[in-house]
C-alpha cells in the first residue's frame, strides 16, 4: 500500500499532517484513481509483510492484492458527496498486518482484510490469544510482567510429569533390549565358538567390567591376576623374587598377584599396559645379579582370616540321641510327682490370686481438684542506702 502512496504522491509522515493528508486526498480525486490503475511497478508487491508471512500461499495472496487493485479503482466514481466513504477507504488501507487492530478498537480487527477474506473466501489465520495484564497485588508483587489468563491455553496441559518422561525412557529402553533380544541375539549363533580351557602357555587372566546399557567411567578399567607358579621357566628362586617385586599386590593365602589399570581411556591401552608391566617384572624375576634371597617375604600387609571350626564334641550322634531322650522322660516324670503333692507351683494361678488381692477399690478412690491461690508476692530486696 505504502508503494501506491508514493505514486500518487500523497504520503503523510506524522499523525499531525493526516487531516490535510486526507483534505488533499478528496480533492485529487482524479490523480489518485488514475495513479492506483496504472500498470507499473507499483503493484509488484502491495504488502511486503504480507508477502513474506508463511500464513498465506501465493494464491491467497493473489487473491487479496487483485481485491486492492479493484477497490482503489472504484474510487474515481467516488462523488463530493461521498467524502466521509471515501476517508474511511484510506483509512483502511494503512495497516499492512491482517492481525492488526483499527486504532480505537482492539477487539475489531482491519476492514479492509475483513473485506478481502469475506469477498475472495481467504482462510483467516486467527490471533493468538491476548493475556490480560492483572493488578499489582501482594501475590504477584515484585513480577516484571504479572499476567492472568482466564483459562488454560490448548497447549498447557497437554505434558506430563518428570516421573512420566522417566517411565516413558525406561519403557523405551525395555523395548530396545527386546528388540535385540528378538532379531540380534539369536545372529550370535553364528559366532559360536568350542571351549577351549586355558593351557600352560597362558597364565595371565585378564577382567573386564561391562555396563550393559550405558556409559560409565569405570568401564575402562582392566584387572590383571596370574600365579607365580603358573608362569613357565621360572625357578623357586625366581618365583620368590616375582613375589618380592610384586610387594603388597600379592596375596599368601592365594599365591595370586592381582594388578589393575584404569588411567587410559581405553581397555585396550590398559590392557597394553599391564602387559608391559609384567614383562618388565618377569625380566628382573630373571636376572641372576641380585637373586633379593636376603629380603625376606613381605606378608603384613595381608590380614590373615582365621575361621573357626565346628567342634567335634557338639556334633549328635546317635549315642548322645538316645541320651537326651532319657533326660527329657526323667524330667517329665519328676514334674507329674510334684504335681501330685503340690510342690509344683502354677505360675498363672499365682498371678490371678495376685490380681484380685491388690483389687483397687473405685468407690473409695480420692479425686484431686484445682483450687484458684491468691497473687503471689515478690521477695522484697533491701536497698543500701
Amino acid at each position: 500500500m505504502a508503494s501506491v502512496l508514493r505514486g500518487s504522491r500523497l504520503i503523510t509522515t506524522c499523525r499531525k499532517c493526516r487531516p490535510c493528508f486526507f483534505r488533499h486526498a478528496t480533492g485529487q480525486r482524479a490523480t489518485f484513481s488514475a495513479s492506483a490503475t496504472t500498470r507499473g511497478n507499483e503493484f509488484d508487491d502491495l504488502f511486503p509483510n504480507l508477502r513474506r508471512s508463511s500464513n498465506l500461499s501465493q494464491e491467497d495472496y493473489a487473491k487479496i492484492e487483485e481485491y486492492v487493485k479493484k477497490d482503489l479503482a472504484d474510487v474515481e466514481n467516488t462523488t463530493d458527496e461521498d467524502r466521509p466513504t471515501l476517508r474511511q477507504v484510506l483509512k483502511k488501507y494503512e495497516g499492512d498486518d491482517p492481525n492488526e487492530p483499527v486504532d480505537g478498537d482492539s477487539e475489531v480487527l482491519n476492514q479492509f482484510w475483513e473485506d478481502a477474506y469475506s469477498s475472495y473466501g481467504v482462510k483467516k489465520v486467527d490471533a493468538p490469544e491476548k493475556r490480560k495484564k492483572l493488578k499489582q497485588t501482594f501475590m504477584n508483587m515484585g513480577e516484571a510482567e504479572p499476567w492472568e489468563d482466564d483459562g488454560m491455553l490448548p497447549d498447557d496441559d497437554d505434558d506430563i510429569t518428570s516421573m512420566g518422561h522417566g517411565e516413558l525412557e525406561q519403557h523405551r529402553e525395555m523395548r530396545h533390549y527386546a528388540r535385540l533380544a528378538a532379531w540380534e541375539m539369536p545372529l550370535l549363533y553364528n559366532l559360536r565358538r568350542p571351549y577351549k580351557p586355558p593351557t600352560s602357555e597362558m597364565p595371565l587372566r585378564f577382567r573386564y567390567t561391562t555396563y550393559m546399557g550405558e556409559q560409565h567411567p569405570a568401564e575402562n578399567k582392566v584387572v590383571l591376576e596370574f600365579c607365580p607358579l603358573d608362569i613357565p621357566d621360572l625357578t623357586e628362586v625366581q618365583q620368590d623374587k616375582l613375589k618380592k617385586l610384586a610387594g603388597v599386590r600379592w596375596n599368601p593365602e592365594t599365591n595370586i598377584v592381582k594388578m589393575s589399570c584404569e588411567s587410559y581411556e581405553t581397555q585396550a591401552q590398559n590392557k597394553r599396559y599391564l602387559g608391559d608391566i609384567f614383562q618388565s617384572l618377569l625380566k628382573e624375576a630373571k636376572d641372576e645379579t641380585d637373586t633379593m634371597e636376603d629380603i625376606p617375604l613381605y606378608t603384613k600387609h595381608h590380614r590373615f582370616k582365621s575361621i573357626p571350626q565346628f567342634p567335634r564334641e557338639w556334633i549328635l550322634t546317635e549315642e548322645r540321641q538316645k541320651e537326651l531322650q532319657t533326660h527329657l522322660k526323667k524330667q517329665v516324670e519328676k514334674d507329674i510327682q510334684a504335681r501330685s503333692s503340690g510342690q509344683l507351683i502354677d505360675g498363672i494361678d499365682y498371678i490371678n490370686r495376685s490380681l484380685n488381692i491388690v483389687k483397687p477399690d473405685v468407690n473409695n478412690e480420692v479425686v484431686t481438684e484445682v483450687v484458684s491461690a491468691g497473687e503471689g508476692r515478690g521477695k522484697r530486696l533491701a536497698v543500701k542506702r
